[in-house]
């Protein structure tokens, strides 16, 4: 329900009063300037708007608005906006905003004067009309805007902890195209601070993601006021979008020392000397027993007289667990060395990333010097294929809007062509359980009980688990942690509790998605501890905690620095432990397809192509397992249609699933996996021919069809669609089917799949089907342009497996190797 057209009038009207006054009056605009409350030349503007508008972007561009964004929300109901059916849900909309110049709002003034005379509008601007009839809200960006309620928590902790120190925040500016106004509002925010007593430690600007940053220490009186009057000039400069706590990755020390020194060789040294993966993180041990003569580090802050051996905790361990996975299970090293290049820094409290640098500037600058080179130093290490980033930031659990750094992720991946693997983020909240009130009650409750009760809990959280910066990224794969580890022997000590009974579901820690735009995310999960919960408040709602000692009980083994010992390994946990072993898998995947001496058909793979054609197989072995239906069953809602929100909350926990990662490797007799790459243009559509055995046409056998379609997409982080390139999957034939017709119901819905840069789709039936292309299953790849116009080719792999049941008897590999007499091309569809 939403108001009629005058009430609309008698709404919004005030909003634009003052300013039909003065717009036209230069001198009286200045006055206009000087209160923060009202709508002004060069001010930031927030349509808050029921539903959504039809490329508010074309629209806010053509009338002469400079378009700064947009965003998802709800909207508490009122009298004028309410769902007719559910009075109390929330309204969802959307946040526009845009900055006008005197010009805009006389053209943004005109529309409205047409709109509440009834008027038709303009030729070209009928969705303003719309716009107007769903405006919930117009007002200026203010300080409500600039400073969310997670930055006054944080800054009332630092408060609290330290109330005479000063307090570091990060600012981020207005992005402004004209190198000389970036210039001017540096130096108008950097005197606001300087008057306040404080001083810029860093700035940075990255223009190709439309990011201005400023890191800046203030008295702790000056954020008091800050916090309670909201009168300050830091908190009013229309030059301002945010004031934030500092983007930090910290890695906490850990005392406990619950593993063993070994007596393990050296490992051979690497085959190959151009390494393939990379690992941004803490300066690791490089003369561990496990690591020697397997890392080439790059140093360039000259940071390890600096840190201590035993502050090298995380880069030891997530290096041991990228080169031999874990330990427990005795794998063969990857075959090339590992590139490490520091971004930590050694604390008394253990790790954290450098406290004078702002994150996206660190994190930037270390991709720049290791695939293009850093001033008159050459490219690091331009081989490198996959980066792994075991580090995320709880201080910006993501919430609708991409984090600087997850543009940043995503613009990298598509300008050098590297796969990003991101850990999800580890919450150690605690977690309300329902349905019991005491330990008693959940101690006595069989396991299956018990997990089902904490999959409600964790469903109704789900808007506080959310992942952690950057892993909302679009381009690159987020890693969760599933619950498993060779530290699990089958039991745990009293009072602690195994929350889930396989190893299909995340880690009770593993943040939740769903990523940017509602994207699967996390999409992966790899091993990352079997933890146990703990009851830690009981009585009108019992709440669990994750145990987060005794970690060789549950986790993972990797080596980790000891005092004197170079061949200490120890146990860990969480969704670092998860990423380092995707890096690996991806590194095993790459040794496969690029082995020409044991028959690959893709050891010519140009190197442009293998992190898409990584990302491809990494996921293809993906899916939700026997808890898929578990939590198919469980969560809600149910009826028509209502598979959408349901499914979206089951791919929150399991994204697209455990891949397993050797089936996409083995090929059978009864399965092959085939895979295609290249490159597609905005409207185009290119035709995969999969041929596939005579045997199975007019048979009844069970027959399951899986296909991944990855790409890298540019980005257009001014424009509502942000991915440049959308991709889509679509059978190709004259009949418009698939071979196999029925989609797997245990997976995220086509739609969720579609959102990100990543479609990941199985199908099974036994059905038989006459073919009608030549015995072939013909597969569509379109492109279109999701951002303003898009020129350049967008790169792409796709990886396609057919299998029949075991028991039809019908050679799929060979059948299919016999016919595909060269590498599968894509083709124009006739």
């Amino acid at each position: 329900m939403r108001p009629n057209r005058a009430r609309q009038d008698a709404r919004i009207n005030p909003r634009f009063e003052r300013l039909e006054q003065v717009v036209d009056n230069p001198a009286q605009i200045v006055d206009l300037r000087a209160d923060p409350a009202s709508i002004a030349p060069e001010r930031a503007i927030v349509f808050e708007v029921e539903g959504s508008v039809e490329d508010f972007y074309a629209q806010a561009t053509a009338l002469g608005l400079e378009y700064l964004g947009e965003y998802e929300e709800d909207f508490e109901p009122t009298q004028d906006f309410f769902n007719k059916k559910h009075p109390d849900k929330e309204v969802s909309g959307r946040i526009y905003l845009a900055m006008p110049d005197v010009r805009a709002l006389q053209e943004l003034l005109s529309l409205w004067k047409r709109y509440k005379e009834g008027r038709n509008m303009p030729k070209g601007k009928g969705p303003w009309r719309e716009l107007f009839d769903h405006l919930v809200d117009v007002r200026p960006w203010g300080a409500q805007d600039r400073l969310p309620s997670e930055t006054i928590e944080d800054w009332e902790d630092d408060l609290a902890r330290n109330p005479a120190q000063p307090v570091r925040l990060e600012i981020e500016l207005w992005f402004h195209d004209s190198p000389e106004r970036r210039a001017a509002a540096l130096a108008r925010v950097r005197g606001e601070i300087t008057t306040a007593g404080g001083e810029v430690v860093d700035h940075a600007v990255v223009s190709d993601i439309r990011y201005d940053g400023v890191l800046a220490d203030v008295p702790a009186q000056h954020i008091r006021r800050l916090i309670d009057q909201r009168d300050v000039a830091l908190v009013l400069d229309d030059e301002i979008m945010f004031l934030k706590p500092q983007s930090v990755a910290e890695i906490p020390a850990s005392t406990e020392f619950e593993g063993a020194e070994v007596a393990a060789a050296p490992a051979a040294a690497p085959v190959a000397a151009q390494p393939l993966a990379a690992l941004l993180d803490g300066f690791p041990v490089q003369n561990h027993v496990r690591l020697a003569n397997r890392l080439l580090i790059d140093d360039p802050d000259n940071l390890e007289p600096l840190y201590p051996v035993a502050r090298r905790a995380h880069g030891t361990e997530m290096a041991s667990l990228i080169i031999h996975g874990d330990l427990s299970h005795g794998g063969a090293p990857i075959t090339r060395p590992l590139y490490v290049r520091p971004v930590l820094r050694p604390t008394p409290n253990g790790e954290r990333t450098p406290a004078d640098r702002l994150l996206v500037d660190v994190i930037y600058q270390a991709v720049r010097r290791m695939k293009e080179g850093d001033g008159a130093t050459p490219a690091t290490a331009p081989s490198v294929a996959v980066i792994n980033l075991s580090l995320a930031d709880d201080k910006r659990p993501f919430a609708r809007m991409m984090s600087p750094l997850g543009r940043l992720l995503d613009y990298l991946a598509y300008r050098y062509r590297v796969l990003f693997l991101v850990s999800a983020g580890n919450v150690l909240h605690r977690l309300p359980v329902p349905g019991f009130a005491n330990l008693v009650d959940f101690e006595a409750a069989t396991p299956e009980a018990r997990e089902e009760a904490l999959l409600h809990g964790l469903n109704a959280q789900k808007g506080v688990r959310t992942l952690f910066c950057p892993a909302e990224a679009m381009n690159i794969l987020t890693i969760g942690a599933a619950h498993s580890g060779s530290g699990y022997t089958g039991t745990f000590p009293a009072g602690r509790f195994d929350p889930f009974t396989n190893e299909d579901l995340p880690n009770i820690i593993s943040a939740m998605g769903l990523g940017y735009k509602k994207a699967v995310k996390p999409e992966l999960l790899f091993a990352g501890g079997r933890a146990p919960v703990h009851v830690v408040a009981t009585g009108a709602q019992l709440e669990v905690a994750p145990v987060t000692g005794g970690v060789h009980l549950f986790g993972v083994k990797a080596a980790r620095p000891r005092a004197a010992s170079l061949s200490y390994e120890d146990f860990t946990w969480g969704t670092s432990v998860a990423t380092a072993l995707a890096t690996r898998a991806a590194h095993l995947i790459s040794d496969v397809i690029l082995d020409a001496g044991n028959g690959s058909n893709h050891a010519d793979l140009e190197p442009e192509y293998l992190p898409l054609v990584l990302k491809a197989l990494m996921v293809h072995g993906a899916k939700w397992g026997d808890k898929g239906e578990l939590l198919e069953n469980i969560f809600g809602p149910k009826g028509t249609g209502s598979h959408l929100p349901r499914r979206d909350d089951i791919a929150r926990l399991l994204g697209y699933g455990v891949p397993d990662i050797q089936r996409v490797l083995d090929c059978t007799e009864n399965r092959a996996t085939l895979l295609g790459w290249g490159t597609i243009l905005a409207d185009q559509h290119l035709l995969y021919r999969i041929p596939l055995p005579p045997e199975i046409e007019s048979n009844v056998a069970v027959r399951d069809a899986t296909v991944t379609l990855a790409w890298f997409s540019p980005i257009n982080a001014r424009h509502k669609g942000y991915r440049m390139a959308v991709l889509e999957l679509s059978a190709g034939g004259t009949e418009k089917h698939w071979i196999v017709d029925d989609r797997v119901p245990t997976q995220p819905t086509d739609k969720a799949a579609a959102r990100g840069t990543v479609i990941h789709e199985r199908r099974r039936g036994d059905k038989a089907k006459v073919f009608v292309e030549d015995g072939h299953m013909l597969l569509r790849v379109s492109c279109r342009a999701g951002a303003g116009d898009m020129t350049d080719a967008v790169p792409y792999a796709i990886a396609v497996s057919f299998e029949v049941a075991a028991t039809a008897g019908i050679p799929v590999y060979q059948r299919i190797r016999d016919r595909l007499r060269t590498p599968i091309q894509p083709q124009p569809p006739a």
